[in-house]
């Protein structure tokens, strides 16, 4: 009997460990997903399951200190418990990853303008297309998240919401799903307002030399104003790039920056 009762404890303590295991990499994986430098779209599957499986190992010990009670062993709380740990980690993935899309959508309105967005280079990080400029874009700023060491930002983040959110514990919200959902909607808009930012420089140029053009047009007709202004245009966009980098490096850098707050913040509203 004392064997029996030894070997059904030692059952469940396994249970619990692997329930622990699959709640931790729920919320992990989800953020691997989201964030291209810790995976992305377009990494091999083994590869986010090995960074995820890292990760957990590496958090367990944050785990198992942050929780006051134990796991559901239930099909029905586990259930509930594995949607909640996706949710947590598809806000947190969603807002640290959207610095990412902010350049990327900001490239792309730049060849627009330029007349350069029929020219589509791949992403590998985003296993998609975008314009050359958004390409571009997208690689300096991920250079630039590891070369300035935010991705240690992130991963601290990660940390902080194991223990500000339990993996036995529903989110608080304490400002209600209302207001946590008007906190999203006022991060993400900021997507299209740093975009614009990074883009002035060059839409600017872009727009004189359209008016002189259309000017000329207007004196001389017989000009094809439309093509001169087309190579005009392209040559001016990475020209005054090439002179704003230091402006576009800082905005890209303070945005990154605001955003790792942003993540903090969106997990401060959830605990």
């Amino acid at each position: 009997m004392p064997a029996f009762l030894s070997a059904l404890t030692d059952q469940v303590d396994m249970t619990r460990a692997i329930v622990t295991f699959a709640l931790v990499m729920a919320r992990v994986m989800a953020i691997v997903i989201l964030v291209p430098f810790l995976g992305g779209k377009n990494a091999p599957p083994e590869v986010k399951m090995g960074v995820g499986i890292t990760l957990t190992i590496i958090l367990w010990p944050t785990v198992l200190g942050a929780m006051s009670g134990d796991v559901p062993l239930n099909a029905i709380d586990f259930t509930l418990m594995m949607l909640k740990e996706t949710f947590v980690g598809l806000c947190i993935g969603f807002v640290a990853a959207e610095t990412f899309y902010t350049v990327e959508m900001s490239g792309q309105l730049i060849d627009m303008l330029r007349g350069a967005n029929q020219i589509q280079v791949a992403i590998p990080e985003a296993n998609e297309r975008s314009s050359a400029f958004g390409t571009l874009q997208y690689q300096l700023l991920l250079a630039l998240f590891l070369g300035f060491g935010l991705h240690h930002v992130l991963i601290n983040s990660i940390f902080e919401s194991f223990v500000a959110i339990p993996i036995n514990e529903y989110p608080n919200m304490h400002v209600g799903m209302l207001g946590f959902v008007e906190a999203m909607i006022r991060i993400s808009s900021t997507i299209i307002l740093v975009a614009v930012t990074i883009t002035m420089p060059i839409g600017i140029v872009c727009l004189i030399i359209e008016t002189a053009f259309g000017l000329l047009n207007r004196v001389a007709p017989q000009i094809n104003a439309y093509f001169m202004a087309f190579p005009a245009k392209v040559t001016a966009g990475v020209v005054v790039f090439f002179f704003a980098t230091s402006m576009i490096i800082d905005r890209m850098l303070g945005h990154s920056v605001y955003m790792m707050g942003q993540v903090q913040y969106i997990i401060d509203l959830m605990s």
